[in-house]
């Protein structure tokens, strides 16, 4: 659970300090250096383990996607709630697509990007692909956000809710009632509960809005994965970001079927 004592607050919302404490969950913040990587290493880019005897993902004109991030949870320093201890999530994305695999009707269609779960890892690389030469695309024709192949290490943290969530307005209500006349005070509060970054767990940014503010997405409670702009690396269209949802029950389940997947820019 997170550690309420060590949320540090300006003084100015010191007064708020019970309603954002309430809303703390943990959080792994993620940060990514460009390297070099083996193929059951953390990663964005770069090439994915994959076992020989698996189909790779592609999309409905049977192209192949392109690995957007690994996740070896043997290498995460904590367990997140319901979140695998073990194993390797990987988020596949369809780089010959200049909406990059999502679908603004049913971000739950998987046609344009997968999530594959290896729960046990095979050590024996002869029996892995090593040649990923057929998902390599010229640079003028692959939408992909990721310029580099970059190498991940984490760090343990708690969150609280940020504004740009769909549950603010409710959640934050006293707070936003007393800050809105005031612009310095609410461009603070909005930059400290941004929730930008790359992380697992947590609480979402958005440019935009949340998508599971309509439709039957709300069930998405969980952040699964968030990859946001960054420097020169990391792209989203005009700096954007990129999250992925799934439901409690889901994540319980090892089902990654039914995860949400947005990204928006400015």
């Amino acid at each position: 659970m997170p550690d309420k004592t060590s949320l540090q607050l300006p003084e100015a919302f010191e007064q708020y300090r019970s309603i954002i404490q309430d809303t703390l969950i943990p959080v792994v913040k993620v940060s990514a250096t460009e390297r070099e990587t083996s193929l059951f290493e953390s990663k964005f880019a770069g090439n994915p383990y994959f076992p020989v005897s698996m189909e790779y993902p592609k999309n409905e004109e049977s192209n192949p996607l392109k690995l957007l991030a690994q996740i070896n949870f043997n290498e995460v320093p904590v367990h997140l709630p319901h979140f695998p201890h073990k194993g390797i999530l990987q988020f596949y994305i369809d780089g010959y697509d200049d909406v990059i695999g999502m679908d603004f009707d049913d971000g739950q269609n998987q046609a344009g990007f997968r999530v594959i779960y290896h729960k046990d890892i095979i050590q024996d690389e002869s029996q892995l692909v090593q040649d990923f030469s057929f998902v390599t695309l010229p640079d003028d024709e692959l939408f992909f956000p990721v310029e580099q192949e970059m190498g991940l290490s984490f760090e343990i943290g708690s969150e609280a809710l940020t504004v740009s969530d769909y549950r603010r307005e409710e959640v934050y209500a006293d707070i936003f009632d007393k800050i809105r006349n005031d612009e310095d005070l609410e461009e603070e509060f909005f930059q400290l509960f941004s929730g930008t970054g790359h992380k697992l767990g947590g609480y979402p940014f958005f440019t935009q809005e949340d998508p599971r503010a309509y439709g039957d997405y709300q069930e998405k409670d969980i952040l699964l994965l968030q990859i946001d702009s960054a420097g020169d690396n990391i792209m989203w269209g005009d700096s954007g970001v990129g999250n992925f949802f799934i439901s409690e029950e889901d994540l319980k389940n090892r089902d990654f079927s039914k995860v949400l997947y947005n990204w928006d820019c400015y």
